[in-house]
């Protein structure tokens, strides 16, 4: 069986809503803390934490409201119907917050696609409502992301199946290593170049919808023989 697994910033959507919205309520500070990220001088869930304390005083409307601001990728729609129609089972994987995930899927009318993402709560203060995070799907034996994906992905898979992977950033480095397809754009490209992981290119849903089309029509959707083994040592490391 085929099973699709998506990113949701930047993937499912046109732009990064998680980044948007720490770069609109703590400007510099953000900055300054997705750089450190990046240099992997910080993990993903001390990111996400010291982001959602420089944004100060938040509540579920204000979220709400921003997220109202953001659609999906023109064909994200189009693409879940097809896997629909071929009986392919598709999940959205995020490292963002459901707070943001949530009501953008609702307003597309994808409300029943699964999806995981780290969680967000509201805690009251002196001064007001902040925004604090929890990682209900972290990994305890990794420090790197707050939603373990590989763990998604494997424990959602046979040992048949073909896993396809969809992405574009950070978050996205880890599971393609357990991908057997693999759809990559903006900076998961240069990654998958620099550790050998073949790719296809693709701007947005409906490239990702064709190409898987004309592969599985082919007969040329297989599983990658490193990416198999990866999945494997996963089981056999627990």
């Amino acid at each position: 069986m085929i099973r699709v697994f998506c990113d949701f910033d930047g993937t499912m959507t046109i732009e990064d809503v998680g980044n948007r919205l720490f770069r609109t309520y703590s400007g510099k500070a953000s900055e300054a803390i997705v750089e450190e990220y990046r240099a992997g001088r910080i993990n993903a869930r001390e990111c996400l934490r010291l982001e959602c304390a420089a944004a100060g005083i938040m509540s579920p409307g204000t979220i709400r409201a921003f997220a109202d601001r953001f659609p999906l990728d023109p064909y994200a729609v189009e693409f879940v119907r097809f896997c629909e129609t071929k009986g392919i089972p598709f999940t959205i994987l995020s490292d963002g917050l459901d707070l943001y995930v949530e009501p953008i899927l609702a307003k597309a009318g994808l409300g029943g696609v699964p999806w995981f993402a780290n969680h967000g709560s509201f805690v009251q203060t002196d001064k007001g409502t902040v925004l604090v995070p929890s990682f209900p799907y972290r990994d305890e034996h990794c420090d790197l992301c707050g939603n373990c994906k590989r763990n998604h992905m494997v424990t959602q898979s046979a040992d048949d199946d073909v896993l396809v992977y969809i992405g574009d950033g950070i978050s996205d480095r880890c599971p393609v290593r357990y991908a057997d397809v693999v759809f990559a754009k903006r900076d998961l490209i240069k990654y998958c170049q620099e550790q050998n992981i073949s790719y296809f290119e693709f701007r947005h849903m409906g490239d990702v919808r064709d190409r898987l089309e004309q592969i599985s029509s082919q007969g040329k959707i297989r599983q990658r023989r490193e990416a198999a083994m990866a999945r494997r040592d996963v089981f056999i490391a627990e």
